[in-house]
């Protein structure tokens, strides 16, 4: 990230781009309450830029001038290509016979990376999973995101130079879309042809289309290495062009780190593995990050927990006990998901990347916690010492734990957001895997349904507890919308709020993650976990609440097609199929109500701390109102899945009456074609008795006939001497 700089005084056009009289677009300035003697009263209420995304390569300096400014307010040469491009994409309509064009978010998203590795982009991007909707169906998958692109980009819709839409898809996911207003396009005629050159190098395709707009297109294909479903992005462009974008690789970091789980959720004081000793090898590694890091917010003795839930029961975890052995002699080992199909077997084989699991400590029923030794091979010169501490509880609640020792060069006490963030894609994606493994073959399935199948990239919740930040501001100072925000955002989403929790500690909320920074960290763990447990089930149910979306489109689908089943005598097959399915759904969608409903049965507010500090903590997560909030949810979710099983099963009386009517035609059409076959019958032996007596008759008449032959008759005939005489 390019450091922000604030310049009091009116600026020579020199380093930091400013004009005479005339400051750059800062938003982080203002929020900070900082005197700006180059704005305006009225400026300075309005501006809600960040001077720290105005960043630019040296041979652009001179691209610099007045054509900046606009609406009382100087903005960067990033915002200034990013509208440009935008521009291309979707602009307003500018009379009533033209029509509105739209970017979507992720193609917008890819169209900014594109624009980072060209190098026409002075933006920093860090990986982050993303949902992304496709034919009806929204999968997770991790993106190399900008966020100070994003940030751009609310920077232009805060002064009306770009408009946005929300619209939703066809599972119900919620979409933003970005066009140009006439206010922006006012501003792009005043952008230098150069620029505007810089920005068609990586948004045309190349010769010879080089007249042709590169277009996003997602595709998603089996992966034969991974053995699952992947999901890339293509550019491509009219003529045939296409290109697979990078935005899906994500960069690895070589680190060292040791398991980690609070005391608060131990039953013993067994010493966890220590990787101390190991840091260094994280410094001998390698990284192909191939972004110039630019870092503002640094962490020191950092401890990772990563949580999500998952429906557990006391019988679960009774099993899991005796599958990890935490009873015998020899407890853990290396685990698999793996089904032996062939119990009796001499060998048995199974690819490469176990997980070694040691038993920590145990309670029967209630939990278990253990070290996780990861196996999972990597990229070449990549050196990653992962071992995780877990904690599953019976009411659900499951931890990942993680202490950083070191990453590439960086030791304990100097971890910066950039490289952390990329680390948290290992833990996320490992720690589905390491679950996997665990899991019985009936929670799988309730993962796959509550997910769509897309288990293996769902979202989970990131803690980050540190003794020392720096910089070390107040808890509002690191919301300023600039480098920051920004940082944080890699690693806990969208900041939601920020506060100083006593004198030396600060805690900052986000959309995905919470950060805990300070001396006292540790001796807050009690809260904070109780508020993780809370915040895993929060996020739970927001999947669950999109997924009773899907089951009712599904039932409305059923509903479409037996309306119209007499126009399509195939739409009844389907509609059994169809209500077999929603029949599984809702019964899985009940079960985990059933122990979303139990685990929060137990679960009790802890008392409100004596000191200051604590105090404040407790006031700020608010978990008794959180707790209720959640409870409130569940029993709604409850009111939907009612809601839907009682339209299941109109559905399939309806479904019956369309089977008994289908059987009452088809008896009728027995009955008519009973009816005319007597019919036709009788006309049948009608027909046979005339048959016969025609042939009676005939066969007299030919008798009569041969007679008069033989014996001559009226005929005028002689008699055979045959007859008269015969031989003998």
């Amino acid at each position: 990230m390019a450091k922000t700089k604030f310049n009091d005084e009116d600026n020579d056009g020199g380093e930091g781009g400013g004009l005479p009289g005339q400051p750059e677009y800062s938003a982080a300035k203002a929020t900070a309450g900082l005197e700006d003697k180059g704005y305006s009263k009225e400026v300075k209420t309005k501006l809600q830029g960040a001077a720290d995304r105005g960043g630019k390569r040296d041979d652009e300096e001179h691209l610099e001038g007045e054509w900046q400014l606009f609406e009382d307010a100087r903005w960067s040469l990033n915002h200034a290509k990013l509208l440009y491009m935008i521009s291309k994409y979707a602009v307003t309509a500018q009379s009533v016979d033209e029509e509105e064009s739209w970017i979507r978010n992720v193609p917008l998203l890819v169209m900014v990376y594109e624009g980072i590795v060209a190098g026409v982009l002075d933006f920093d991007y860090a990986p982050q999973s993303t949902l992304i909707s496709q034919d009806g169906v929204s999968k997770r998958t991790f993106m190399n995101v900008t966020q100070e692109g994003k940030s751009a980009v609310d920077d232009l819709r805060e002064q009306k130079l770009l408009n946005g839409l929300k619209l939703s898809s066809e599972d119900f996911q919620p979409i933003t879309a970005y066009q140009c207003s006439l206010k922006g396009l006012e501003f792009v005629q005043q952008i230098p042809i150069r620029l505007k050159k810089d920005v068609d190098g990586f948004i045309y395709a190349p010769k010879p289309f080089q007249d042709k707009l590169l277009l996003v297109q997602l595709r998603r294909e089996y992966d034969e290495e991974e053995e699952k479903e992947a999901q890339h992005f293509y550019l491509v462009a009219d003529g045939g062009f296409e290109k697979m974008s990078t935005v899906t690789e994500i960069e690895d970091v070589s680190y060292v780190a040791s398991p980690y789980l609070p005391l608060h959720v131990r039953r013993s004081e067994k010493p966890m593995t220590s990787n101390a000793h190991r840091a260094g090898e994280a410094a001998s590694g390698e990284s192909n990050i191939k972004d110039d890091l630019s870092e503002a917010i640094h962490l020191a003795h950092v401890n990772l927990l990563v949580g999500e839930w998952i429906a557990f029961g006391s019988n679960q975890i009774v099993a899991l006990n005796e599958r990890l052995g935490a009873m015998d002699r020899c407890q853990g080992g290396l685990f698999t998901s793996k089904i032996d199909s062939d119990p009796t077997a001499t060998q048995f084989k199974v690819p490469t990347g176990l997980t070694q699991v040691g038993i920590l400590d145990y309670d029967l029923i209630n939990c278990i916690n253990f070290e996780a030794e990861i196996n999972y091979p990597e990229a070449e010169g990549i050196v990653q010492v992962e071992n995780f501490g877990m904690h599953l509880n019976v009411d659900g609640t499951i931890m990942y734990g993680m202490k950083i020792e070191a990453i590439m060069e960086r030791k304990a006490d100097d971890i910066s957001l950039d490289m952390l963030s990329r680390l948290l894609v290992d833990v996320q994606k490992d720690s589905s895997q390491i679950i996997n493994d665990l899991l019985s073959a009936y929670q799988r399935s309730l993962l796959e349904m509550i997910f769509n199948g897309d288990e293996s990239n769902r979202c989970k919740y990131n803690m980050v507890i540190a003794e020392a930040i720096d910089p070390k501001l107040n808890g509002e100072e690191y919301m300023d919308r600039g480098d920051n925000e920004n940082e944080l955002k890699q690693v806990i989403g969208d900041i939601q709020s920020a506060h100083n929790i006593g004198a030396d500690d600060v805690l900052i909320l986000g959309r995905d993650g919470m950060l805990f920074a300070g001396p006292n960290s540790r001796r807050h763990e009690p809260l904070l976990l109780f508020y993780l447990s809370l915040l895993v089930r929060d996020m739970f149910i927001r999947v669950f609440f999109v997924r009773t979306f899907v089951l009712d489109d599904l039932l409305k689908t059923i509903r479409r097609l037996i309306m119209e089943h007499e126009s399509d005598p195939n739409n009844i097959s389907k509609v059994r199929t169809m209500l077999n399915s929603a029949s599984r759904d809702i019964i899985l969608l009940q079960e985990i109500l059933s122990y979303l409903g139990e685990s929060l049965e137990g679960m009790e507010v802890p008392e409100r701390p004596e000191d200051e500090a604590g105090g404040t903590l407790y006031k700020v997560l608010n978990m008794a109102n959180m707790r209720r909030d959640v409870v409130v949810r569940v029993n709604d979710l409850k009111k939907l899945v009612s809601g839907a099983q009682h339209e299941l099963q109109n559905l399939s009386s309806m479904t019956d009456v369309i089977n008994t009517k289908q059987l009452e035609d088809v008896f009728k059409s027995v009955e008519a074609n009973t009816k005319f076959l007597v019919d036709a019958s009788g006309a049948n032996e009608r027909s046979s008795a005339s048959l016969q007596v025609m042939q009676v008759m005939l066969a007299g008449m030919f008798s009569f006939d041969i007679i008069d032959r033989i014996s001559g008759g009226t005929l005028g005939l002689s008699t055979p001497w045959w007859v008269e005489g015969p031989p003998g």
